[in-house]
């Protein structure tokens, strides 16, 4: 798809189609762990898998990112609109399966159909997965005649899963008493919600870069105000950004500000309606602040008629220094009796509320907005502006740096690269992903910001630290988010003869070190003589770890699965979030 501006900002293609297109899909953490979800429950054994989300949160996106995904031996149906009749859901069903039936074919003749289908497919040795979007929109009727295609099982497992995606109606829609027996078949449970601040700001970044983006385009209070007008929801956001480049082009400009993005959020989703006020209830309010008002006027009124009623001194600007005199010394030292402090002379009160009144100053403890630690002050320094800390020109020095936090460092800085790194078993991971997506690696790794080389080390809620050389500095995430592309190089420790991700046959000394960490991380005992062979069973095994650390488990030993295992067993893998060796 293109659009009129693609050129104007150098883009291969439209960032931000509404289009579900599985390759702009931006994994946040909750996007990765509802696939997670979904390909357990196909994995599994149960019937019915639920992934549910408000409109727009990406629910139909991350299934077409699951069937790019789905093992060779399942076979699946798409149905997109749910409204029909039972009869008429089925023959969808057998369309998709290609499932052959007579025409005006009854329920029952459409089920046998399904039932023999099945049947022979389990002989095969092939599953069969039936994927229903919109599943709020199926009725009472039709949930149950789904509930009774799932009645045909073996002893291990059911012959069909039912994958139902939906909105929250959904929920409400299974919790009723009808649909109990339904329920109790969902075997995998999720729901989707919509991103946060810094996940809209990645979120952003990593459409335009898949898209060939060479910019963000976008400045932090424009995304402020697409957060503020989407609530998170991605498609929302894909509307508003598409529309708001629109309005940047037409414009001749080249940053996207907030008030682009307010006229282009007005011409997409029409204008903000404001609600009819409710006279009843503003009525309500004022009588009641009105009574509030009044009950303090009156104790007002109250307070000062008795402070005037002891008053003896004609004196009366005097006596009130006297009186903050004693209330501060009575603070410093309750058991001290404030009227010691009460003489007649005037020179004596202001002898005594003269250094009262300092010694009360310096002895009050600081509040916390007013403690100045190193910490603060270091944030404070670095937020007056990123490019004031000299990153390196070179990304070899950078790499250099995070090399050191391994244990290793080159002669020459300059000249680390990661083909150097590899002669010591170090290999290099890069990508493009979000801060979380990075972050759930825990790993230092080496990053560009505003075109110099940094070596990201710690990072938190807030800050992150940046080590350049010997120097480390905090800076905010909010301000590393703005500078940053999603570019990230991380480090990993391959095992003995690695070239290329293992699976199901192979077998040599990454096998059999595959073998041993999973032992050692499960706590297990099993074989330990060398020429292990890939099979199975060693399959199942990488399934569950990679379930059990977010990664998506389709049973191969590739690169991210041994940054897991590294992390897992490995006491001397530097860690992202300060606990390094």
């Amino acid at each position: 798809m293109t659009s009129i501006y693609n050129d104007y900002f150098g883009l291969k293609e439209s960032p931000f189609s509404i289009a579900p297109n599985p390759q702009y899909l931006y994994m946040s953490d909750r996007h990765r762990e509802a696939l997670a979800h979904l390909m357990y429950g196909i994995q599994g054994d149960g019937a019915f898998i639920l992934l549910s989300g408000e409109v727009g949160t990406g629910k139909t996106t991350i299934c077409r990112c699951l069937l790019e995904q789905i093992p060779t031996q399942v076979d699946t149906a798409f149905i997109l609109n749910p409204k029909l009749t039972a009869a008429e859901l089925l023959a969808a069903a057998c369309d998709d399966l290609k499932i052959s039936y007579p025409q005006g074919a009854t329920i029952k003749v459409l089920t046998d159909c399904i039932n023999a289908y099945l049947l022979e497919a389990h002989a095969n040795d092939r599953r069969t997965v039936l994927i229903i979007d919109e599943a709020q929109n199926l009725s009472i009727e039709v949930l149950e005649q789904l509930r009774l295609l799932t009645n045909l099982e073996t002893n291990q497992r059911k012959l069909l899963q039912i994958i139902l995606l939906g909105q929250p109606e959904l929920l409400v829609l299974l919790a009723k008493p009808e649909l109990r027996q339904l329920s109790q078949r969902i075997t995998a449970r999720f729901h989707l919600n919509a991103l946060n601040r810094d996940e809209i700001s990645a979120y952003i970044k990593h459409r335009l870069v898949v898209a060939g983006a060479k910019g963000t385009f976008f400045t932090k209070p424009a995304i402020d105000r697409i957060y503020k007008i989407s609530q998170g929801i991605p498609r929302i956001i894909n509307l508003v950004c598409d529309r708001s480049l629109l309005g940047t082009y037409s414009e001749g400009e080249l940053q996207v500000t907030p008030k682009i993005v307010a006229k282009a959020a007005s011409e997409i989703l029409g204008p903000e309606t404001q609600a009819s006020p409710n006279w009843r209830l503003i009525a309500i309010a004022s009588i009641g602040c009105l009574i509030v008002l009044t009950g303090l006027i009156i104790l007002m009124l109250t307070g000062q008629s008795e402070q005037s009623s002891v008053q003896v001194q004609p004196a009366v600007q005097q006596d009130t220094v006297v009186t903050i005199a004693q209330s501060a010394k009575t603070r410093q030292d309750p058991t001290e009796d404030a009227s010691t402090y009460v003489t007649p002379g005037p020179q004596k009160r202001l002898e005594i509320a003269e250094p009262l009144g300092v010694s009360t100053f310096e002895e009050t403890p600081p509040t916390p907005s007013t403690i100045s630690t190193p910490y603060a002050n270091q944030v404070r320094e670095s937020l007056t502006s990123l490019s004031l800390i000299r990153g390196h020109d070179i990304a070899g020095a950078a790499l250099n740096d995070l090399l050191q936090l391994w244990g290793v460092d080159f002669t020459d800085p300059d000249s680390a690269s990661c083909e150097l790194a590899e002669t010591i078993g170090l290999f290099c991971f890069s990508s493009i992903a979000g801060l979380n997506e990075m972050n759930d690696f825990n790993r230092p790794v080496v990053i560009n910001l505003n075109n110099q080389w940094f070596t990201l080390t710690e990072l938190d809620r807030g800050s992150a630290s940046l080590k350049v050389g010997g120097t480390t500095h905090r800076v905010r995430i909010t301000e590393l988010l703005d500078a940053w592309s999603g570019n990230f190089t991380l480090l990993w420790r391959a095992p003995p003869g690695y070239k290329a991700p293992i699976s199901m046959g192979d077998r040599g000394p990454a096998v059999d070190w595959l073998v041993n960490r999973l032992q050692v991380i499960n706590d297990r005992t099993g074989p330990t003589s060398q020429g292990y062979v890939f099979d199975g069973e060693l399959e199942v095994r990488v399934k569950q770890f990679q379930l059990t650390t977010g990664l998506t488990p389709d049973g191969i030993a590739g690169v991210k699965t041994w940054i897991k295992i590294n992390g897992a067993d490995d006491i001397n893998t530097p860690r992202l979030d300060g606990d390094s060796f």
